[in-house]
């Protein structure tokens, strides 16, 4: 897989499935949230990340080379309600608030993050999302990153190889 968004989604997987195993489901979003499983919930397994690439920027290069500017979004979603409110037990608020305990660590994990192909993903948005319908907890991360696209670039590199037969003369 060469084209860029394959790429990177394969290797966000890999790194998050790595770096967070609480995470039981990563894929990219095709409308999950949507979609309704057996108990009314969408079909997947909590904690769940979703990862979609909305609206990439692109600006010229060179030679029809391009810049791309990507916004990648993380839905992070959760299926443990616990009480948060002030008066509720200690432990209760704690198990009510594990979500936002992942989601520091899926930034520290990705946050600053690259491979050679792209430059360190910074958060640029976090927002919320209650699904309180099907008792579902989301929060979306937003990152941006870039890369160089040479994929339609016409340019030939031909090897050059110089040689020298002489030497060189000193004063």
């Amino acid at each position: 897989m060469d084209y860029f968004f394959s790429k990177i989604l394969l290797d966000l997987q890999k790194r998050i499935s790595k770096e967070l195993p609480v995470i039981q489901f990563i894929d990219q979003d095709l409308g999950q949230l949507g979609q309704e499983g057996e108990n009314g919930r969408p079909p997947l397994a909590y904690p769940a990340v979703l990862i979609d690439f909305p609206n990439s920027d692109y600006s010229e290069l060179s030679s029809s080379a391009q810049l791309g500017n990507v916004p990648i979004t993380f839905q992070l979603i959760f299926d443990n309600y616990s009480s948060t409110w002030h008066k509720a037990p200690l432990r209760d608020r704690m198990k009510g608030l594990e979500y936002l305990d992942i989601e520091q660590k899926l930034f520290n994990i990705l946050n600053g993050w690259h491979e050679d192909y792209f430059t360190p993903l910074i958060r640029t948005n976090v927002k919320s999302q209650n699904n309180n319908d099907i008792g579902l907890r989301v929060r979306q991360l937003t990152f941006t990153t870039s890369y160089e696209d040479y994929s339609t670039s016409q340019d030939e590199y031909k090897e050059v190889v110089f040689t020298f037969n002489g030497g060189l003369k000193t004063n």
